[in-house]
């Protein structure tokens, strides 16, 4: 029975680090960053869309995108879907796009393709199947979202859910469509 609370502890942190590697934590600048410099370029990418369609991020050079990298597990990923969708609506004739990219396992396209019609989904997805988007863009939990302005740069990131309205991407979103 003494060992009772340690098993209770063991519980309690790995419930913690489930629900963290799902999440992620949202990205802060540190106090007195220069939140309107440029990012680095955003790294290489390259897929195929649910469609079949191949897909390069490079050649969406001249717009706005959010690439959005989800899974179908993660809870969080589900709950901020129908904000990405309403933001691709509302902004897409001002050169912006939402690019989601899903890293279920290669055999799980059933269940992704499924999660992106149960949810209305008409922004482009990809199935990166081996998540080769998580190295180069450095994805440490789900879901994470990078805003790319019209040169490539990465200006905006969020490692966790964007709720609706979110006034940190609004800003963003708005000064990258401005130029």
């Amino acid at each position: 029975m003494p060992r009772l609370p340690q098993i209770l502890l063991c519980l309690a942190l790995g419930t913690g680090l489930l629900t963290t590697a799902c999440e992620g934590k949202p990205q802060q600048p540190a106090p007195g960053a220069d939140t309107t410099a440029k990012g680095p370029p955003a790294p290489a990418f390259l897929g195929r869309t649910l469609d079949g369609e191949p897909f390069e991020l490079v050649s969406l050079r001249g717009q706005v995108v959010l690439l959005n990298v989800w899974a179908t597990w993660c809870e969080p990923c589900r709950q901020e879907m129908p904000e990405l969708q309403a933001l691709h609506i509302r902004h897409r004739a001002q050169g912006f796009t939402v690019i989601g990219v899903s890293v279920d396992a290669a055999r799980l396209a059933p269940e992704v393709r499924d999660m992106v019609e149960k949810f209305g989904l008409t922004y482009p997805n990809v199935h990166d199947g081996r998540n080769t988007i998580g190295v180069n863009f450095k994805v440490v939990g789900y879901p994470t979202s990078i805003l790319i302005d019209r040169d490539g740069a990465m200006v905006w990131r969020r490692d966790g859910l964007i709720e609706p309205g979110d006034p940190a991407l609004a800003k963003a979103l708005a000064d990258a469509l401005a130029t």
